[in-house]
């Protein structure tokens, strides 16, 4: 990783992180004297980062009101074609953990086999990465088929959310170790 953070920024994130269900595995472990993960170690040297992670986790991850398993297989497409290690890898074993199989990512392989929703979904969200100004009427009016407007405003969200931590955690040379296997 191309960022380094102290004890002390460590500890401060800590506090920031409090009870916050998004970072609750990471916060069981710096209170039990580990180290936490990259991206959060990253974070960590700028706290009003962590900061936000909060309220958007609140928000869209892993709150929110699309299905988590969805939006595991949006993280986990833009993921892989952004070619996030961190992302991929500990998004894959969430995703296990949640129980979307062993090969979680194969799921997007076979996307023919998902129920409409989450095809719809996955190709809403793999247009929004490929070019959001060419977004159709006929690919909305598809969208509206499955999911109300909140939902898609959290769905667009969400697509744009998970590509720019992957960009952050690709510039930072981000790694993901396994920390959040099952």
């Amino acid at each position: 990783m191309r960022i380094n953070t102290t004890d002390k920024q460590l500890h401060h994130a800590l506090t920031l992180l409090g009870a916050n269900k998004s970072f609750a595995e990471t916060v069981e472990l710096l209170e039990s004297g580990g180290t936490p993960h990259d991206m959060v170690r990253a974070m960590a040297a700028y706290p009003p980062i962590l900061e936000a992670m909060e309220i958007l986790g609140n928000g869209i991850y892993p709150g929110g009101a699309l299905p988590r398993a969805l939006k595991e297989l949006i993280i986990l497409q833009s993921s892989i074609a952004n070619s996030c290690q961190f992302c991929t890898h500990s998004h894959i074993d969430i995703a296990r953990a949640l129980g979307m199989g062993e090969e979680p990512a194969e799921l997007l392989a076979h996307s023919e086999h998902l129920p409409p929703d989450q095809q719809a979904a996955l190709h809403f969200a793999d247009s929004i990465r490929t070019d959001s100004n060419k977004i159709s009427d006929a690919q909305f009016d598809a969208m509206h088929e499955h999911f109300t407007d909140p939902e898609i405003v959290e769905l667009t969200f969400l697509v744009g959310y998970i590509n720019m931590l992957n960009w952050f955690n690709n510039t930072l040379q981000v790694q993901y170790r396994g920390e959040l296997a099952g």
